[in-house]
């Protein structure tokens, strides 16, 4: 089945074990909806700990018919980054919605899974630029200590055509700037947050222990992975609970490098 989950530290082994993951975060999922030409999205999302989400989501059509669209894992970035331009295309009856632009003040690419469109709403879409937190899950990893001769960052039906399986699979190499262990709180299984520097962008990946390869993570070594791209757009609501103060390691000349006219 879909092999997205083991990043999360869930196993899926079979069309019955999809559909009972789907009828649990269902049952146990905070409910928010979306009106959509007609139709209704309804969007559940069942927080397991850690950061560690599974996402599913109803359609609902103008005559009432209520079916399962999607289930999917998902994982809350800690850290956020800005989108412009960006372009939004839905697939409403398969309950998924795909982002497509460019990090901010580069023509670093960027294409993925947008896990809470029915929790932002139409309000977090009339942006000009949009703040999401991005998290690659990844269906395999390899440490090394050697120093690679630069940092990739590309789509991976570029990069290896045979393995990619959806268009915002992406294959990277990094330098890794911190990391941590985690726990998923259902099913035990560990799990490893690490933050990579590509050059490019900053970006976080979650991988599964078991899918990990190489030697051990460590400050400064070179991680290599295939990923599958998603985040989370934060509202204004969420951008303001994130506020914890000024960051006195910063200095005032810093601060003003990030100040921008638009015009």
């Amino acid at each position: 089945m879909d092999e997205t989950f083991a990043a999360i530290g869930l196993e899926v082994p079979s069309e019955k074990d999809f559909n009972y993951l789907a009828e649990r975060a269902g049952d146990h999922g905070e409910p928010t909806q979306l009106s959509r030409r007609g139709a209704v999205l309804h969007g559940r999302c069942w927080k397991l700990g850690e950061g560690l989400e599974v996402w599913t989501v109803l359609y609902e059509s103008g005559t009432g018919e209520v079916f399962y669209a999607d289930c999917r894992p998902g994982f809350r970035a800690r850290y956020t980054q800005r989108i412009t331009p960006w372009a939004l295309t839905e697939y409403d009856e398969d309950g998924e919605a795909i982002v497509h632009g460019f990090c901010d003040g580069t023509e670093t690419e960027v294409l993925f899974e947008l896990q809470n469109l029915t929790e932002v709403g139409p309000e977090g879409f009339r942006a000009q630029e949009l703040q999401v937190g991005l998290c690659g899950l990844a269906y395999r990893a390899r440490v090394s200590k050697t120093k690679p001769e630069h940092m990739r960052w590309e789509p991976l039906e570029k990069a290896a055509p045979s393995r990619a399986a959806h268009e915002n699979d992406w294959s990277l190499t990094g330098r890794v700037l911190s990391f941590k262990s985690l726990r998923n709180p259902l099913s035990g299984s560990e799990l490893h947050w690490v933050y990579l520097d590509l050059e490019q962008l900053r970006l976080e990946v979650l991988v599964n222990r078991r899918a990990l390869r190489g030697g051990a993570l460590a400050l400064g070594a070179t991680l290599s992975a295939e990923v599958w791209l998603q985040g989370h757009i934060l509202d204004r609501r969420a951008l303001l609970s994130r506020y914890e103060g000024a960051d006195t390691s910063c200095s005032m000349a810093d601060l003003w490098t990030h100040l921008k006219r638009r015009n």
